[in-house]
Order: structure tokens, then C-alpha cells, then sequence
């Protein structure tokens, strides 16, 4: 593989930029912001900034296809940069909707994002082919996108070493300092433009299209099927086919994290299975002709796995994005399946256009994964609080009836995703709708609470209230900051070590200048281990407590020496009555005796 040359590569950034305008110019503006945001932060002005960032990252593959579309409808060029004007208010009416300040962003608009990005850059694999034109062809068109894609970034990922290597030699043999913002930035240019303009210099040309008989497997893409993706894939099945008779024989369903395999592997299978598409007219092998004639069969049966597996989850805990995702994917699979199972046409095009329907759908809307999965999470709530007296005329209300701990989790999963999404101010009396963002205060006041069982290991996470508060080590001769766990011992660049013993009860003075260490003494920790799990809500499984210096500082006396023990954060675990400290990030002060 030659890397282009300097002449090369001004001609085809040129050419891109004439052909893809539009595309060309959402590149650019990505990646100059990205740059900008790279070293430079100013408030308010970087969510702008990245509103900018996400719009030009939607209009890349927009702009693209729209070209793609005209040319393959022989459109004049004073149509398809009209068509582009029309795809840039779209982007527009995009940028309206991802509203960076909007509350909750992350959750109530980036899935929709994601969704409405796939769709985009699925309609760059379909657009030039949303006619009768031949499937062959539309089969070639996307095997050169793939290599497209494939080379650019191998020759972008050699010229990013490449010239980072330099920059580096520059630092060290010169003195030349380049600051480490310098290669990220570098990366950004490459991929960002680079990478983009090789792309779209290298993207057919719909009005050249090949005859049938031009159309043909290069060594590669041959040798990649048959002895690569081919036996890998059917690795994949058979370890799934394996764990599904193991259900079966055990006669238990199936964990949530299953379903996300079986798309893991089906997905990579039905790539696998549009690149194999016309091979067998060329090679004669049975592994290859057999992979096409049965892969939907081999498919059809996961399926089943998939709604077993993200059918427990959902009957449990309801539906989220990622459920939704999982399990519309799921859908989406078992049409595809039996589409080529009974289909007469087996058109591959149905694959790509199937899932841009999917997508779309999945970005916003009343079927959108957000809203659906607000819709669910809203109606679990809802149910379970109607069920315990806590829920009336359209709204909540305290009440008194225990819920079992099922329906404990079940409302405290439901609160906290609804509370992340502005869902729950809906469901509160005005009142008190000031507890929609904060669910631990909901809950208190609907006077849902969890028993903790016996056995349950509660934690209690200590924190200092003012990590800037002086303290005093008048009577002290060495200081040590460390992190306090059971594993110091080993460390023997230093003199003395603490750790904590084994029951979490102790701490451990140790001298390691010796070989063995030796135990110089031991301090209990219980009295002040009953003193900081005061601190503990014994209502609550997990409970956060802030600490002034006078409580996190806890002086301990031995016969060779005092200490002092200041704890910055620590972890203690309650479990049956008996506290134990996990670890802690602390001082340790030690006057010897």
C-alpha cells in the first residue's frame, strides 16, 4: 500500500471540495471547533461550540448522500448544491433541536442523536440506489465505500505516527518543546479533514457505473471472507448455539447481557454475509456457497434467544434506551430473517433501508427510544405506587403501606431514570414538585423506605467537609499521606508502613526496613469504627456522610509509639452488627516511644 503523494493529495482535496461542497464545509467547521475546544474552555461558549460540533457531524453524511442521490438522478450541478441549501436548513432545524443547555441533554436528546446519526450514514450506503437499479451494483457501490473507508483510515492512522514521530524528534533533538495538545490536534486535522477528503475523492461515481461483468472479488476481499469472517462468525454461533443448549439442559433463562451478543455476532454475520453475496459465483467451495444458502436458518433460532434474554429484562425493570435498542434491533433482525427465508428477490437492499427505518424512528417522536422508554419507566412507577395507596387523581401522595423489596427496586429504578429525563415533576402535586430532582427526597416523602435484611452489607462512604482545614501535628515527629489498604506491606521504599488488617478492625504499624517486616504494633480501630457509623442511615443500603476535622481525626496509642489518624475519604462496611474498614486516603501522624 503506497501513501499518496503531496501533488496527489492537494488535487484530491480539491476535487472533494468542488464535488462535496457541502460536505467538505461541515468537516471543516467540526473539526476547527474540535480543535478550539482542545486547549480552549470558556463556559457557556463550549456547549455552543459542541451544539456546532454535533450539527456538522450529522450534515458529513447528510451532505454526502444528498450528492450521491442528484448524481444518481443526473441532476445538473445547480440542482444538487440547491438539494445541499435544503439538507443546510435541515441542519438547521438539527441545531435547533440539540440544544446543549437543555437539562438533562445527555439523556433527553444524545440517543436521538446517535439514532438520527446511523440513519444518516445509512442513507449515504442507500440513497443513489432508491430505484430499480441493479442490485449488483448497489452490492459494488458498497464494497467500495467499505475499502474507501478501510484505506483511509490505514493511511491516516501511518501518517499520524508518522508525523507525531517527527514532532517528537523535533522536542528531544532540539528543544523545541511541542506540547502534548499538539498530537491531539494533529489526529483531529488527519481524521477530520484527511481522512474525510480522501474518502469523498475516492467515492464512485454513480454516472460510472461498472457492467455486471466488471464486477468481481479482488484477492483480498476473497481471501478475507473465505478464511477470515467466514470461520469467525461461525465460531460465534457455535459458542451461542452452545450456551443456548446449556439453557435449555438447565431449563434457565437467559441474563440481559446475552441479547447484546447475539446482535454482536448476528450483525457482524450479516456483514459478513453482504460481502460473501456473490462470491459463490466465483468460488466453488462449499464453506462459501453453504454460509450464504443457511445463514438466515442459522440466524432465525438466536433471535428467539434474544427476546428470552431482553424479554426478562424488560418484564423486570421496563424499558430504557438500551432495552429499546436491544430489543427494536431484535425486530429488525427476525424481519430480515424472514425476509430472505421466503423472499424470491433476496434484495440486500432491504437490509440497510429496514434499519434506516428503525433508526428514524428511534430518534425522536411519540417511538423514540426516550419517549418510549419514559412511557415505561412512568407506568411501572405509577402502577406500583397506585398498588400501595400512593398515587391518586393523576398524582403522588405519602402514604403508609410497606412495598415488598421487589417494588422497592422497581420505584427506586424507575425515580432515578425519570428524575434524569424531567419525567416526574408530571406525576407531583405543584406543591411539591421541587422533589422531581431529587429522587432521595422523593421517596422520603412518599414514605418509601427499604428493609435492610440481615446479612446485607451496608457501606458507609466518609468524605472531609473541608479538605482546606489546617490540621495540627504538634507532638508528632513523621507525617505520612497514604492510602490506607491491606496490601502496604510489600512497598519497602520506605521505612514504616500502615495498613489495615485482615477483619478491617486493625491498623497495622509495620517496619520494612528489615527482612522479614516486622509488626511493630497494633491499634483498634472499633472504637472509632463506633463512632463514624453513628454517621449511617440504617434505612439506607449506601449512605454518604461529610466529616469536620474533629470527627475524621482519631488519635491511637501504643506501646511503641502514638499516632494519629486523619482520614480525608474512607469506606467502612457494615455487615451483622460489625463494621470493618475497606481502605481510606489518609494522614497518618507517629511520635515513637
Amino acid at each position: 500500500m503506497k501513501l499518496p503523494s503531496p501533488g496527489f493529495l492537494i488535487d484530491a482535496f480539491l476535487q472533494s471540495v468542488r464535488r462535496f461542497p457541502g460536505a467538505m464545509l461541515c468537516a471543516f467547521t467540526g473539526t476547527a471547533l474540535v480543535i478550539f475546544l482542545m486547549e480552549n474552555h470558556v463556559g457557556d461558549l463550549d456547549k455552543l461550540l459542541g451544539r456546532f460540533i454535533l450539527t456538522s457531524l450529522l450534515g458529513l453524511p447528510l451532505l454526502t448522500s444528498v450528492v450521491a442521490f442528484g448524481e444518481s438522478r443526473d441532476w445538473s450541478g445547480k440542482q444538487i448544491i440547491l438539494a445541499q441549501v435544503a439538507g443546510m436548513f435541515f441542519l438547521s432545524l438539527c441545531w435547533y433541536w440539540l440544544d446543549t443547555d437543555m437539562e438533562n441533554f445527555e439523556n433527553l436528546i444524545l440517543p436521538g442523536f446517535f439514532s438520527l446519526l446511523l440513519f444518516m450514514h445509512l442513507a449515504v450506503a442507500v440513497a443513489p440506489y432508491l430505484n430499480q437499479k441493479s442490485i449488483r451494483h448497489f452490492w459494488d457501490y458498497n464494497r467500495q465505500l467499505f475499502a474507501n473507508i478501510v484505506t483511509g483510515a490505514a493511511f491516516t492512522l501511518i501518517l499520524f505516527v508518522g508525523l507525531s514521530l517527527a514532532l517528537l524528534a523535533i522536542d528531544q533533538l532540539f528543544g523545541i518543546h511541542i506540547r502534548d495538545e499538539w498530537y491531539g490536534r494533529l489526529f483531529a486535522l488527519l481524521a477530520g479533514i484527511f481522512n474525510t477528503a480522501y474518502f469523498l475523492f475516492q467515492f464512485p461515481s454513480i454516472a460510472k457505473e461498472p457492467g455486471d461483468d466488471e464486477i468481481a472479488y479482488t484477492w483480498v476481499f476473497r481471501n478475507l471472507c473465505k478464511f477470515i469472517l467466514i470461520p469467525i462468525v461461525l465460531f460465534y454461533f457455535l459458542i451461542l448455539y452452545a450456551f443456548g443448549i446449556k439453557i435449555g439442559l438447565e431449563w434457565e433463562l437467559p441474563q440481559g447481557w446475552i441479547s447484546s451478543l447475539v446482535l454482536g455476532f448476528s450483525v457482524a454475520g450479516i456483514f459478513t454475509y453482504l460481502l460473501n453475496f456473490y462470491l459463490p459465483e466465483e468460488d466453488n467451495s462449499q464453506l462459501v456457497s453453504g454460509f450464504k444458502r443457511w445463514f438466515w436458518w442459522v440466524v432465525l433460532p438466536l433471535t428467539g434467544l434474544l427476546f428470552l434474554a431482553i424479554g426478562r429484562r424488560i418484564s423486570d425493570y421496563g424499558i430504557t434506551e438500551e432495552r429499546y435498542v436491544v430489543a427494536t434491533l431484535g425486530v429488525w433482525l427476525l424481519m430480515n430473517c424472514l425476509y430472505f427465508l421466503f423472499s424470491k428477490t433476496d434484495n440486500i437492499k432491504f437490509i440497510p433501508i429496514s434499519l434506516g427505518v428503525f433508526s428514524l424512528l428511534g430518534s425522536f417522536g411519540p417511538f423514540s427510544a426516550t419517549s418510549v422508554a419514559i412511557r415505561s419507566q412512568t407506568n411501572i412507577l405509577t402502577e406500583i405506587l397506585e398498588r400501595n395507596e400512593r398515587f391518586e387523581a393523576g398524582s403522588m401522595k405519602p402514604g403508609n403501606k410497606p412495598l415488598t423489596d421487589q417494588e422497592y427496586e422497581q420505584a427506586y429504578s424507575a425515580t432515578i431514570f425519570l428524575s434524569q429525563r424531567n419525567g416526574l415533576a408530571s406525576l407531583l402535586p405543584i406543591a411539591v414538585d421541587s422533589l422531581a430532582k431529587d429522587p432521595g427526597m422523593l421517596l422520603n416523602w412518599l414514605n418509601i423506605e427499604q428493609s435492610v435484611k440481615e446479612g446485607t452489607v451496608r457501606t458507609l462512604n466518609l468524605n472531609a467537609e473541608d479538605y482546606t482545614e489546617p490540621m495540627s501535628v504538634q507532638g508528632f515527629d513523621l507525617a505520612y499521606r497514604i492510602d490506607l489498604t491491606t496490601t502496604q506491606v510489600e512497598n519497602r521504599q520506605v521505612e514504616h508502613i500502615f495498613e489495615c488488617s485482615p477483619d478491617g478492625t486493625q491498623l497495622e504499624w509495620w517496619d520494612v526496613s528489615k527482612t522479614p517486616a516486622v509488626l511493630m504494633e497494633s491499634y483498634s480501630l472499633k472504637p472509632a469504627l463506633e463512632q463514624w457509623i453513628t454517621k449511617m442511615d440504617s434505612k439506607e443500603t449506601y449512605t454518604y456522610a461529610n466529616l469536620k476535622m474533629a470527627e475524621r481525626s482519631v488519635l491511637l496509642t501504643g506501646k511503641k509509639g502514638n499516632l494519629r489518624l486523619i482520614i480525608e475519604n474512607a469506606q467502612i462496611d457494615v455487615e451483622n452488627g460489625q463494621a470493618r474498614l475497606e481502605g481510606a486516603n489518609c494522614w497518618i501522624l507517629l511520635k515513637k516511644k
